[in-house]
């Protein structure tokens, strides 16, 4: 008994320590709510905010797919400039001035096609009489509309990173899905726990009515004359242990219930019940046969998420190596000019192709090699650490089970053993022949019986639990 309290005591902390860390999805609270332990775990796929999360960085990686594969499609952009220049330079008036050189240079063309009929002359085009002057005013403005569009020819990083970017939405998908084994394991404690505490509080509860019984049997006996007031004072102490671990028990319920209801995502307010039975739940552990199913490293989900973090050490080291490449693009650009009157040297239309080419570093892109090709052996072997080590949590994980389960059944019969030995005591009792300390004693031996019981069944619980996330992992689930 002392050992369940002890171990509902720190799952209360750890609720009351970690209740405040996230915010809860709102629920009616006004009905109860009843949960299978099923339906618990799939109301806490559905509303976990890791799983939200989880599922948020999937959506981003995909958007991240797009944005890099995007870089390598055509790209338009626009710019629109004004200026005004508050003082005009005497330079830029001099240059205006040579707009009168057209019609001085037809002026002349003219006079010696008039002197000199047919040798060349008097080809040069009469000047626009409507075209004025440009005043001081007209060279101070100018407005311009630049529009250019671009394409990526070749670019080594361009190309490791659209790489990485789905490797990126691959480590996402297996984040998801290790969040949600997490889950299922954190949900099925939790759910156990509830089904521990509110069992024992029961078989309390019971054990207190008879003791009850019991002290009221006593009291008449004492009132005759025919036992001593010991025997029943024996009594009220046993049942004054039996009502405080009662009051406890029905405080820790709701701790564990809470607890429950903060892996779920639920609110707190919300009252639920829960419908499985506990024999029931592990009838169906048993029917599993966990210990004989087998356990592969590489389909194992840890393993998966260090394999694809390799490949992301491997792109790193490929992308520093394309660095060394030069970058390849063709662009085409239209500027148009809002201000006839002004002067621009650049052509209204332009293309072309541009290649950068990295010549020297001093030493820096080598140095960035050299490190992408530590963090890519680091990775390795990390990853080959991990899968030893996967291997011991299984065979570790395998024997708890099994250990788990020799103690639950052995201490399953005790229970069974103190409860006979208790009733046969009891009726032993009510004929006179044993004494009420030795109903007493093995009245305790019974509640000690019992406290063990519910602790292998919350031990064999916990590694079943523990042992079926391991294969689930394997399995991809």
């Amino acid at each position: 008994m002392k050992r369940f309290i002890i171990f509902l005591g720190i799952i209360s902390f750890f609720y009351y320590s970690a209740g405040t860390l996230s915010a809860q999805k709102k629920e009616d609270a006004g009905g109860e709510k009843s949960f299978s332990l099923q339906e618990a775990i799939d109301y806490a796929i559905t509303n976990s905010p890791i799983i939200k999360n989880a599922t948020l960085d999937l959506e981003n990686a995909k958007k991240k797919i797009w944005e890099t594969t995007a870089i390598g499609l055509p790209q338009v952009s626009g710019k629109f400039s004004y200026s005004y220049q508050m003082t005009l330079a005497d330079k830029i008036k001099e240059f205006s001035s040579l707009t009168q050189l057209g019609s001085w240079m037809y002026g002349v063309d003219q006079a010696l096609n008039h002197i000199t009929p047919n040798q060349g002359f008097g080809h040069i085009p009469a000047p626009d009489p409507n075209q004025k002057t440009p005043s001081d005013n007209d060279l101070r403005w100018g407005s311009t509309l630049d529009l250019t569009v671009s394409q990526l020819i070749f670019s080594g990083a361009y190309i490791v990173g659209l790489q990485t970017s789905k490797v990126f939405k691959e480590l996402s998908k297996l984040s998801i899905s290790k969040s949600q084994n997490d889950l299922v394991e954190n949900v099925s404690n939790a759910y156990y726990l509830v089904l521990i505490a509110q069992e024992n509080k029961t078989i309390i509860d019971s054990i207190y009515v008879n003791t009850e019984k019991i002290l009221n049997d006593m009291n008449a006996l004492l009132s005759k004359g025919l036992i001593d007031e010991t025997d029943p004072d024996q009594i009220k102490i046993t049942l004054s242990t039996l009502k405080n671990s009662s009051d406890m028990l029905t405080r820790q319920v709701e701790v564990a219930k809470n607890l429950l209801k903060f892996q779920m995502g639920m609110d707190l307010k919300q009252n639920i019940s829960l419908s499985d039975k506990l024999d029931r739940l592990l009838d169906n552990i048993n029917s599993k046969g966990l210990p004989l199913k087998e356990f592969s490293v590489d389909n194992n989900a840890d393993y998966k998420l260090l394999e694809t973090q390799e490949k992301l050490a491997g792109l790193n080291l490929k992308f520093q190596k394309s660095t060394v490449l030069p970058d390849v693009a063709a662009f085409y650009s239209h500027q148009e000019n809002f201000n006839e009157n002004s002067f621009s040297f650049t052509p209204p239309n332009i293309i072309g192709i541009s290649v950068n080419i990295p010549i020297f570093g001093s030493g820096m892109r080598w140095a960035r090699i050299k490190q992408a090709k530590i963090g890519l052996e680091k990775a390795s072997n990390t990853k080959n650490q991990v899968s030893m080590g996967l291997l011991v949590s299984f065979n570790e994980a395998k024997s708890a089970y099994l250990t788990a389960f020799n103690k639950y059944q052995v201490n399953k019969e005790s229970v069974s053993l103190a409860e006979k030995i208790y009733k046969r005591t009891y009726i032993k009792y009510n004929k006179g022949v044993v004494s009420s300390l030795e109903l007493t004693q093995s009245q305790n031996q019974l509640l000690q019986a019992q406290s063990n019981y519910y602790g292998a069944m919350m031990e064999f619980t916990a590694a079943a639990n523990k042992l079926d996330k391991l294969l689930s992992e394997n399995n991809g689930k």
